[in-house]
This record gives structure tokens, sequence and C-alpha cells, in this order.
């Protein structure tokens, strides 16, 4: 938290001193990079939800799927 309270020029030298130092990126960075940077996550997540969708009562009861029409738009 100090950090992010810094002066951002303070930041820079901070992180020119770590990449000086030998220190790269570890596997969160380039978690960020690849899944929350390019917007994957999101699209994952909401797919898994959607995969978890039980269908069974809307099988049993079609009408249901005119209330749940109905409910989208108003």
């Amino acid at each position: 938290e100090a950090l992010a309270l810094a002066l951002p020029s303070v930041q820079g030298q901070m992180e020119n001193l770590a990449v000086d130092m030998g220190y790269t990126p570890g596997v969160l960075a380039l978690f960020y990079k690849v899944a929350i940077g390019s917007g994957v996550a999101p699209l994952v997540i909401f797919m898994g939800v959607g995969a978890m969708t039980d269908f069974g009562p809307l099988l049993a009861n079609p009408r249901t799927l005119l209330l749940g029409a109905a409910a989208q738009f108003g």
C-alpha cells in the first residue's frame, strides 16, 4: 500500500531497480497479461456459468421458457 501512495517517479525508479536486480514478471503477471489484459477471462467465466445452467426444469415445463423470455424484456 505504501508503494501505491508514492509518487509516480518513485514508482518508476523502484521498478527499474527491480528489473536491474534481475527480477522478471512472475506467474500472476503472466496470467494478468494473458487472461485479464486480453479480456479472455470474463468470457471463460460466463461460459462456465452458462454451462452449469440446469435445463431440467425447462425441459419438464416448456412454458417457463416464455416466462423467462418475458422477464428479460421487462
